[in-house]
């Protein structure tokens, strides 16, 4: 199995969940508001239900008014708790039914108690009415489905066509009132197509995550223009492994064999690398380039790449009957998106990566497993390494000083 790739089963599931957690954050901050609102309204409600005369100028109000006030705040706290719960977004198809329902039920309420005590005496709070069902239109939007736009529109169309046909409103003055309610409805789906895209962008960083370095990923998303059009010269560290002796190993092995021994091996390697903070660039059959610095600057670099080197050279031995070469080398590469048309792929290239390369081929040679070029050496902070002194790397005419762990393989 791979260990550093999820399943394809395990990555749908994944991506599920981030959609729905994306709509449950939107729907939490409306549970907020509604709280925080109806906890206002209640308290203004009981105030009025002790202090008639003086806030309302009658001599009484009926107490169904303030306690259908606190049913709905009692209500309105149970949803958010609801949402707020760690599972939340395993049922939250069902809330996300429930709650509009209880907002339409809630200004139906409202709007049945106003008629009752003040219907005759205050024609204008149908204008809140009206406000509210808006509210109730454009709230459908905070939701992924365009199908809760919908609902929630159709419902506010209800309450208002209710509350005109109780105080009797003008036809002239409803029909404008209800096509403004249904236009904010047709905004509020539109908003759901952009809370859609969210959801869906979150997913996407998710399932690239399984492709591509997640600093690539995270760079292609704040800046994608900047990752397309502007290769850039950073300093990096780059490792290079290879198994030895590989090819002879994987003749005497069926091919699942082989390709499930590749996959523990890269899902080993990627995870070590990427807990470092670098990110693989490629895999070569058995062998693996990665990269520490790009992108994105990493500080200490060199520190990190060495630091995962000695990992992989001591992880290997648990899996792998063969040892592993490993060559690293500091300096200056250009990092962009390499390829035309429909395939592209962000790389990085230059003589740093060749000079790496050469030194994990000169592994075989020198009989070490792990060998570290001056220019790495040199960025270390606490360089256990000792030096094998000048050796002649292949295509270049100057030696180049290397290095090895000091404390043994």
């Amino acid at each position: 199995m791979n260990t550093g790739r999820l399943s394809t089963q395990t990555i749908t599931h994944s991506v599920n969940q981030v959609t729905f957690k994306e709509s449950l954050k939107n729907e939490t901050k409306a549970a907020y508001v509604r709280s925080v609102m109806l906890l206002i309204s209640s308290s203004l409600d009981v105030l009025v239900f002790f202090f008639p005369q003086t806030l309302m100028g009658q001599p009484s109000v009926p107490p169904t008014i303030a306690l259908v006030s606190l049913t709905a705040c009692l209500i309105a706290s149970l949803f958010l708790i609801a949402l707020l719960h760690p599972q939340a977004w395993r049922w939250l198809g069902a809330l996300q039914l429930a709650i509009p329902l209880f907002d339409s039920a809630l200004i139906a309420l409202f709007t049945t108690n106003i008629w009752y005590a003040l219907g005759e005496t205050k024609p204008e709070i149908i204008t809140n009415i009206a406000a509210l069902c808006c509210l109730l239109a454009v709230s459908g939007g905070i939701r992924i489905q365009k199908q809760a736009s919908v609902l929630t529109t159709v419902l506010a169309l209800l309450n208002f066509g209710y509350a005109a046909h109780l105080f009797q409103l003008d036809p002239a003055v409803s029909v404008f009132v209800l096509f403004t309610i249904l236009g904010t409805g047709l905004l509020g789906m539109a908003i759901a197509g952009i809370v859609q895209r969210q959801g869906k962008n979150e997913a996407g960083r998710l399932l690239m995550n399984q492709f591509l370095p997640a600093n690539v990923v995270d760079a292609a998303f704040d800046a994608p223009n900047r990752l397309l059009d502007e290769p850039r010269t950073c300093d990096v560290t780059i490792v290079v492994t290879d198994l030895r002796g590989f090819t002879h190993y994987s003749e005497q092995l069926p091919p699942e064999a082989v390709l499930t021994f590749l996959n523990e091996l890269q899902g080993l390697l990627s995870s070590l690398v990427e807990q470092h903070g670098g990110w693989v660039d490629k895999f070569m059959g058995d062998g693996m380039l990665a990269v520490f610095g790009a992108p994105r600057p990493l500080d200490n670099h060199a520190e990190h790449a060495v630091e995962a080197a000695l990992a992989m050279v001591q992880a290997i031995k648990t899996i792998s009957p063969l040892p592993i070469g490993v060559g690293i080398h500091s300096g200056p590469v250009v990092a962009g998106c390499l390829g035309m048309g429909g395939h592209l792929e962000f790389t990085v290239i230059g003589d740093t990566v060749n000079v790496a390369a050469r030194l994990e081929a000169l592994t075989k040679e020198v009989g070490h497993p792990m060998l570290v070029s001056g220019a790495t050496q040199q960025r270390l902070r606490s360089p256990l390494l000792r030096s094998l002194g000048p050796v002649a790397i292949r295509g270049r005419e100057e030696s180049l000083e290397v290095f090895v762990p000091a404390t043994g393989e």
